[in-house]
């Protein structure tokens, strides 16, 4: 038997010969299939977009038996992106019905969106670990998942989130955690967005478990035909299959990538008869390709229709992925492992924090939230202190986009509301800008306990029996907001120090106060 090697050049010379084939879609290295069942043959995989009998079949348009000894096996897999329209069912998820959660610690299998205008979303599919920086640590997707048709993503400036792109001054609220920090789309479409310090993630894949490594699919384990793998993606969640062709050359939307695994999902006899079945649909782009030991093996690219019941996905090889971080952007990564589920990492470079003793028990009810693994664990009497950035509010209760409606819906019922409604609505961006950007209004951001105020306020929009604390810091609560009044008033806007004027009188006091009882205070019904 030829080794792997052999077999790849002779793939790569017969490419020229069966792409001059009329309706050669895509070939590659498989398993030989007879009656729908693999009988363990190496072939070439030879992809066209329709099958014809042989005597319907001029000279030109015959595939031939073999190519350098090696056989071929015809199989259909038409151009992507022609297929009919896509046939309701069971096995199709409807894009609304998308995994759109926030994940805190982030993972991997879940939706991520780039801050590039008119973007779509996909999946943050895993992570990698910088072997020459421990600092930098990155979260793995499709490149064309961050760029809209006409925009492309700028290195060091483009942001990402999870599960959207919005940006706010806080955590509760901000759904960012990354910067793009390179890839391209010819030939790989990969992307690293780097993670922010302090930014929480677990080496883990939703409904598959920590990441146990990276494997390269061999010559013989595709050719039995029987090669199982997963995938998790924020759309049509956990999906299984068999690789039916690895090194495969096929063009999708009008570029050309040679070193694809294309995979079929499995049967799933409780379909209706004539349903689609999916390996991969549109949302899913960028999940992970693991094997049975959860070894990433490819990064999915794009799916392919069959025929009116099967869907194929492809997968760009991981190892081709690595490879091209190292050779355009001299990034030097490895995929994120665990040995077991539930390790929480913090990305570092982060400033720490304390947070207030007072709010611990509201933050941390259990006891078990900040320990060592994660945030220093500090003495009886002593906060805990924190990376700036990272998740400090635990369960919400809600989803952050519930809990914001909920918020300027009860806002909306008095006229003190409706004022701070507009306050926002008018400010955020200077106010966002200056959080961000401007050290000293950061530094009491975090230093008098208003970040660690906010979050407590998230959390108490679906827990309307938690109240806040008396104090801060040993400071009545309203001293954390005339800290923040006053550095805003230094460095703010004319119009924005014209309005806090205005908010200073109209904002009760909220120490000791439930959510229900704050909307009362300010007049709401």
């Amino acid at each position: 038997m030829p080794s792997d090697a052999d077999v790849f050049h002779i793939k790569q010379r017969a490419e020229a010969a069966l792409f001059a084939i009329p309706g050669v879609t895509a070939v590659g290295i498989g398993g030989r299939e007879r009656d729908g069942r693999a009988t363990g043959e190496l072939v070439l995989k030879v992809y066209v977009d329709a099958k014809r009998p042989l005597e319907e079949l001029a000279p030109a348009e015959v595939v031939p038996a073999e190519f350098e000894g090696l056989p071929t096996d015809v199989s259909v897999l038409p151009p992507e992106g022609t297929s009919t329209e896509v046939p309701m069912g069971r096995a199709e998820v409807p894009i609304a019905d998308a995994d759109d959660r926030r994940q805190r610690p982030l993972i991997g299998g879940s939706q991520i969106q780039s801050a590039v205008s008119g973007v779509g979303t996909g999946t943050l599919g895993g992570f990698l670990v910088d072997a020459a920086d421990a600092a930098k640590v990155y979260a793995l997707t499709n490149y064309h998942v961050l760029r809209s048709k006409s925009v492309h993503p700028t290195v060091g400036t483009t942001k990402a989130g999870q599960p959207t792109n919005r940006d706010s001054s806080t955590r509760c609220c901000s759904a960012i955690v990354g910067t793009f920090a390179g890839g391209g789309e010819a030939v790989r479409d990969a992307a690293l967005v780097r993670l922010d310090p302090g930014t929480q993630w677990k080496a883990e894949i939703l409904e598959i478990g920590a990441v146990r490594g990276t494997h390269t699919i061999t010559v013989a384990e595709a050719a039995t035909g029987t090669f199982a793998v997963r995938k998790r993606g924020a759309r049509s969640g956990l999906t299984g299959g068999t690789v039916d062709s690895i090194g495969t050359t096929w063009t999708i939307e009008g570029q050309q990538f040679t070193n694809l695994i294309v995979v079929r999902p499995t049967p799933d006899p409780s379909l209706p008869a004539g349903r689609r079945i999916y390996f991969q649909q549109g949302g899913d782009s960028g999940a992970l390709l693991v094997d049975d030991a959860a070894q990433v093996v490819g990064l999915m690219k794009a799916k392919g229709d069959v025929s009116a019941n099967v869907s194929v996905g492809a997968a760009i090889a991981i190892e081709n992925v690595l490879n091209g971080f190292q050779t355009n952007e001299a990034i030097t990564a490895t995929v994120a492992t665990a040995t077991t589920t539930g390790v929480v990492n913090t990305v570092p470079g982060s400033a720490m924090v304390a947070l207030p003793v007072e709010a611990l028990a509201l933050l941390d009810p259990a006891g078990d939230r900040y320990t060592p693994g994660g945030a220093q664990q500090g003495s009886q009497g002593v906060p805990i202190r924190v990376p700036v950035g990272s998740e400090t509010f635990g369960d919400l209760g809600l989803e952050p986009r519930l809990a914001l409606a909920r918020v300027q819906r009860d806002l909306d019922r008095s006229e003190t509301g409706r004022f701070l409604i507009c306050l926002w609505l008018g400010h955020q961006d200077e106010l966002l800008r200056l959080i961000n950007e401007n050290r000293r209004v950061a530094a009491v951001w975090h230093r008098s306990g208003a970040s660690a105020l906010v979050g407590l306020l998230a959390r108490m929009v679906g827990q309307p029996e938690v109240a806040l604390p008396e104090t801060l810091h040993g400071h009545p609560v309203r001293r954390t907001l005339e800290q923040m009044r006053e550095v805003l008033l230094r460095f703010g806007s004319p119009r924005l120090r014209a309005d806090l004027e205005r908010a200073q009188d109209a904002l009760p006091d909220p120490g000791g106060r439930t959510y229900p009882q704050l909307i009362a205070a300010l007049g709401g019904r």
